[in-house]
C-alpha cells in the first residue's frame, strides 16, 4: 500500500505527517498519527486557519472599509477621525474628512482582499490587513500621509511614515493632533459638560 501524506500548516510552518497504512495494524497507525500531530501542535505553539475576506469594497470612514456586508478596520494605522480638523498655513482644514475621501476613492467598487487579524463577534468588529491589487491599504494610507502608524499594533510602516513626513504629504503638511490623542480629548470634553 502507498503511504498517504497529510500536511498541517502551523504558524507559517508546514508539518508533514506521513500516514503509512499497514494491513491489520490500524490501531498502531492511529496512535502514530495522533502522536505525530500532537508533536506538530506542540512545536508550532498553535494551529489556526487563516480567514480571508475578498470582494467589492467601499470606503466607510477614515480607516474602515465595507467588505462582504461587514465593516473592516485597517490594521496598523490610525487616521484623523472624520470630525477632526488640522491647521495648514494658519487655516483649519478637514483633514479627517479628506483622509476618508482618499480611502473611499481608492477602494470603492474595487476588489479588496483582507486577512482577518482580529474578529470580535460580540462587538461586530473586524480588523484586517487588506490589499488592493497586492498593495497594502494601510501602507498606502500612511505613504500618502492620510494616516499614522499605530505603534500598539505594528511598526511595519515606520519607513513609509518617515517618508510621508519628510515629503509633507497629507496631514504631514499641517499641524495636527495624533488621532488617538484627539479622540481621548473629545471623550474627556464630552464628560466635562
Amino acid at each position: 500500500m502507498k503511504p498517504r501524506a497529510t500536511t498541517f500548516v502551523t504558524s507559517g510552518r508546514a508539518c508533514v505527517v506521513v500516514n503509512i497504512v499497514f494491513p491489520y495494524a490500524h490501531r498502531m497507525n492511529i496512535r502514530l498519527l495522533v502522536a505525530v500531530v500532537a508533536c506538530c501542535v506542540a512545536l508550532s505553539g498553535n494551529v489556526r486557519a487563516e480567514t480571508i475576506m475578498s470582494g467589492t469594497s467601499a470606503g466607510l470612514d477614515e480607516d474602515s472599509i465595507a467588505l462582504q456586508g461587514q465593516r473592516v478596520r485597517l490594521w496598523g494605522i490610525d487616521a484623523p477621525s472624520v470630525d477632526q480638523t488640522c491647521k495648514r498655513g494658519g487655516k483649519t482644514w478637514t483633514c479627517g474628512r479628506d483622509a476618508a475621501r482618499a480611502l473611499s476613492q481608492l477602494v470603492t467598487g474595487k476588489t479588496v482582499r483582507c486577512l482577518v487579524i482580529v474578529e470580535d463577534k460580540l462587538r461586530r468588529l473586524i480588523v484586517g490587513d487588506c490589499t488592493l491589487g497586492g498593495e497594502s491599504l494601510s501602507r498606502w494610507m500612511i505613504r500618502n500621509g492620510w494616516a499614522v502608524m499605530n505603534p500598539r499594533q505594528t511598526d511595519a510602516y515606520a519607513k513609509e511614515e518617515a517618508e510621508a513626513k519628510d515629503a509633507k504629504r497629507g496631514i504631514w503638511s499641517s499641524e495636527f493632533e495624533m488621532p488617538w490623542d484627539w479622540r481621548i480629548r473629545q471623550r474627556t470634553k464630552g464628560k466635562g459638560q
